[in-house]
């Protein structure tokens, strides 16, 4: 999928009729374009299961019917169009300890420059001992497209310094708010800036009557923290199909790396 591109349709109109109309028309439709992709090496993507109400998630069925794989993610949905008041309650008292905590110490701010957002990433990502994989070279030009539609968001927890000690980005559709990217800064006293800005974006996802969805769990240690924060777990549906010679490609290139070769010079 494109870089910065979380979730994918296809968008499709299933039309009016009592569910099981719908469902089959949608597949009708879902198989059909299936049909016109043109030769592909590898497939990959990841479903949007807030597209049409959840009817998307029977593309999941149209694609095993094509000879698609279908594998499960999880994330995390708050109905942030929720009072503030009804949302705090929801959380973990914990989660609203950290919070506290971390308003005492740490100022949330917006911004609007992308640069600055990616340059602390990037150091974030370095003092953390970590590859960035992302391909930040297209984050300024997403991030002004996102703005001029006034659909994005970056923010900021900063300590007495003024230095970011947590940074996100947030972008939203006209349902649903995202947790795009995050960062934090590698500090053994802070243990609140993260819950702080996500309490942030829900407050700010509530003024725009959005659900927000915390984009993926990916670790158990993940779950456990954002399931603090009182939302409802959700099932993301990934289908990939892949020709024999692209497994051959993957198995060179992990043995090229292995190797201490690198996949380009081994190519």
């Amino acid at each position: 999928m494109p870089p910065f591109t979380h979730l994918l349709g296809p968008i499709v109109s299933a039309g009016a009729g009592k569910p099981q109309t719908r469902m089959t028309r949608r597949l009708s439709i879902t198989r059909a374009l299936i049909d016109q992709l043109p030769p592909f090496l590898h497939f990959e993507q990841q479903l949007d299961p807030g597209v049409d109400d959840g009817m998307a998630m029977a593309d999941g069925l149209a694609f095993q019917d094509r000879g698609f794989s279908v594998a499960t993610r999880y994330t995390f949905e708050i109905d942030c169009r929720k009072s503030p008041e009804e949302l705090w309650d929801a959380m973990h008292f914990k989660t609203r300890q950290h919070i506290r905590r971390a308003e005492e110490k740490y100022t949330v701010k917006s911004f609007d420059d992308p640069i600055f957002f990616v340059d602390n990433y990037l150091k974030h990502t370095s003092a953390l001992g970590r590859t960035n994989v992302m391909q930040f070279e297209h984050f300024p030009g997403l991030y002004s497209a996102c703005r001029s539609r006034q659909c994005c968001e970056i923010m900021a927890a900063l300590d007495s310094d003024g230095a970011p000690v947590s940074m996100t980005y947030l972008v939203w559709s006209d349902r649903t708010m995202y947790y795009l990217l995050s960062s934090r800064r590698p500090d053994p006293t802070d243990n609140g800036s993260a819950s702080l800005l996500i309490w942030s974006a829900m407050k700010l996802a509530h003024q725009h009557g959005l659900m927000f969805d915390l984009d993926g769990i990916y670790t158990s240690g993940a779950a456990r923290f954002l399931s603090g924060f009182g939302g409802q777990l959700k099932t993301r549906l990934i289908v990939r199909r892949s020709e024999a010679f692209f497994h051959a490609y993957k198995l060179l290139t992990l043995q090229s790396l292995r190797s201490g070769t690198g996949s380009e010079q081994f190519w």
